[in-house]
């Protein structure tokens, strides 16, 4: 009995480490870096082999006589870098909106008259195709019902739903369209059309989503039929595509009093106990243009923890 004893435990003790030693259970971490350039190849390759034929407003396999993705004068790439990897974003524009809303007078807005920032909320209607191999693009009819999308994932009241990433750096190259309240419900005429093309590292990466399968680029028809325009998320005065302190374009990286939430969703930016919307002295509703410190001139009030007002 001893004996046996023993031997059970020599051999559980060998499992043991044997499975310690494995490399069974070691957590392989997925090469974001390595599948970009995947995407980059598919991606272009599809653009190579597929036209937009304008008569029915959809994307076709290349024919004989037509002009491809590629070569068509409306296709638009822009580079943005996320986690230290570059990303090739792409959109045609097949039809302008005609939106004249006309956001807040500031250098620091860049985007044009009509057209979303990446902060705001969107209402939107859309079609998407996915593949991981550009002979295979499927559609899903997800999204034929118009729909309001918030373009930064936050816990902003104005939106409860957040998109991929690239909508939130796609949908800004929209304009949007003209609202119609004469006659009964809201409807919307002139609206921006088109297509937008995104990565999986800006889409939904190794996850799959749905019926989308992992490392998926994503093909969207956008309508693009209104957007909330000077989207304040936090609601404390300051439009939340100012709140940039270091001014390097984006938002989502400035979190002055370090407490992990940025400024854009911070009700106390500078975290010295008053907040933002109550450090605004000349008491024109924007704290952004109060600057009390002779000290510090060129920093608001409300993101200098030695003004307590």
């Amino acid at each position: 009995m001893i004996k046996f004893k023993h031997l059970f435990c020599t051999v559980f003790l060998s499992a043991l480490l044997y499975s310690c030693g494995s490399d069974s259970n070691t957590i392989v971490k997925f090469d974001h870096e390595a599948q970009a350039l995947k995407d980059k190849d598919s991606i272009a390759n599809f653009l190579d082999n597929y036209y937009f034929d304008d008569t029915i407003d959809s994307i076709k396999p290349l024919v004989s006589g037509k002009t491809p993705l590629s070569g068509d004068a409306r296709l638009i790439k822009k580079t943005h870098i996320e986690n230290d990897i570059s990303y090739d974003l792409y959109h045609i524009i097949t039809k302008e909106g005609e939106s004249t809303k006309q956001g807040k007078s500031s250098s620091k807005i860049t985007t044009s008259i009509g057209r979303p920032t990446s902060l705001d909320s969107v209402f939107t209607k859309y079609q998407v195709w996915y593949t991981s191999k550009t002979s295979e693009f499927v559609l899903n009819q997800t999204g034929s019902t118009p729909i309001w999308w918030n373009l930064t994932a936050s816990n902003s009241p104005i939106a409860a739903r957040n998109p991929i990433r690239g909508w939130s750096l796609g949908i800004p190259n929209f304009r949007a369209g003209l609202n119609n309240t004469s006659d009964g419900p809201i409807s919307y005429e002139k609206f921006g059309k088109g297509i937008l093309i995104i990565p999986s590292g800006l889409a939904y990466a190794e996850l799959p989503s749905g019926n989308i399968p992992a490392n998926s680029q994503l093909v969207f028809y956008i309508d693009l039929l209104d957007f909330v325009e000077n989207t304040d998320h936090d609601q404390d005065g300051v439009f939340s595509i100012l709140e940039d302190a270091d001014e390097d374009g984006n938002s989502r990286n400035d979190d002055t009093d370090k407490d992990r939430i940025v400024n854009y969703l911070d009700v106390d930016d500078d975290g010295d106990g008053i907040l933002t919307k109550n450090e605004d002295p000349n008491g024109d509703g924007d704290p952004s243009n109060d600057f009390s410190d002779p000290n510090k001139p060129t920093v608001p009030d409300y993101l200098n923890r030695d003004i307590r007002k």
